[in-house]
This record gives structure tokens, sequence and C-alpha cells, in this order.
């Protein structure tokens, strides 16, 4: 239960940031539809939430410090919980985007879009690269805090270049479907969408157990320090 506070804590601590999600969420939309009109913008759109996700579940590694560390490390926990409590914050930021994401695919299956089971299956591959790149970002964080040298610089990077490589691959990728399906020739991914969806789930299902994987590593590494 305490690592559900800290999920809590880290939440009110970057509370800033989620008034901006709704705007980033319409950039997003935006960003897709000028990459292509049809119903495969929904995954440059998606790819982008989750890039600005990779960014914004960092969030915490930059609050806890100074005074506020202070507070945190007077709160009764182990550091075992506290790690924990900053993991399921981060999950449950990724699962936020993914809802609206979701959300969003209702909205353009109201609309009349046709939305192939395929493009379903890769948006849950893209929310579980998602997971993943939290989970890695989070062993750097844990394992190479602050004080090192360059460390802004390099936290910088580590934020911002496997979110912004997953975005320009995804619209990489798109385009390359829509020029192997032209006018309904080509390639036809609805035979394979049985498979992609089971390649999909086993993807979201890898992801949370090597996320978990990792959260047990930052615990047995760091359990004689707090916080990178």
């Amino acid at each position: 239960m305490r690592a559900i506070h800290f999920m809590k804590i880290d939440y009110v601590l970057t509370r800033k940031q989620m008034y901006f999600i709704p705007v980033f969420f319409v950039l997003a939309c935006a960003v897709g539809r000028g990459v292509t009109e049809s119903a495969l913008s929904l995954l440059v759109t998606c790819s982008y939430m989750f890039f600005v996700a990779s960014i914004f579940s960092t969030a915490p590694f930059g609050y806890c410090v100074g005074k506020n560390r202070g507070f945190l490390l007077l709160l009764p926990a182990t550091v075992k919980e506290r790690v924990a409590g900053r993991f399921l914050y981060g999950l449950s930021f990724m699962a936020l985007l993914g809802v609206l994401c979701a959300a969003l695919w209702g909205v353009y299956a109201l609309m009349g879009y046709e939305l192939p089971l395929w493009t379903a299956a890769l948006g849950l591959c893209e929310l579980a690269v998602g997971i993943l790149m939290m989970a890695l970002e989070f062993l750097f964080f844990y394992l190479f805090g602050e004080g090192k040298e360059n460390w802004q610089h390099l936290s910088n990077i580590v934020r911002v270049a496997p979110g912004m490589a997953m975005f320009f691959a995804m619209s990489y990728l798109v385009g390359e479907i829509q020029d192997m399906t032209p006018a309904g020739m080509g390639v036809d991914l609805e035979a394979f969408a049985g498979k992609f969806m089971q390649a999909g789930v086993v993807a979201i299902v890898a992801s949370l157990l090597l996320t978990a994987a990792a959260a047990a590593v930052c615990m047995k590494v760091i359990k004689k320090r707090d916080y990178a």
C-alpha cells in the first residue's frame, strides 16, 4: 500500500505537467493528420503521445531533489516501496495515455473510419514499446543518478531520444504501409490481423515482465540509496 502512496506523491509533485496533456493530445492529432488523412494517422498520433509519455513519466526524478527529497526521506518506507511507487507511477502514466489513444480510436470509429484489426494490433505494440522505454529510462535514472559528470545533458538525451526514434519509425512505417497497399493492391495485412493481435498481446505481457525485472534490479542495486 505504501507504494501506491508514493505513486500518488509523484502525481502531486508533477501535477502541473498534467495540465499540458490535453494540449499535446490535440497537437498529436494534428501531427497524425499531417502525415496521412487515413485511419493510419491514429498510429502516428499514438506514437507521438507515447513520445510525450517517455518525457513526462521521468519528471518525478527531477522533482525529488532539495526540499522535496528531504521531505520524502522522512516518510516511513523502504527503498523497495519507494521504487515500486515510482514504477507504478510510470505504468499508470502510460496506461492513462493508452486510454486516451483508445478513446480516439472509438471517436474515429463513430466518425465512420474503417479501422482494420491489424491497426489495433500495431497500437498494442506501440504501447508495449512505450512501457519498455519507460522501464529502461527508469533503470538508467536509478542506476546513474544525479551528480555524475554531464548528467543533465545525458539525462535529456535519455528522456527524448527513444520516444523520438519511436515516433519517426512509426511515421516511416505508415508511409511504407500506404505504398504497399495502394487501392487495395499489394500486401493484404488484414489476412494477418489475428497473428498481429497475438503479437501485440505478447508484446504487452513481455513489456510488463521486463518492467518488473527492471524494478527488481533497481531495488537490489540501490537499496542503500534513495532516488537517483
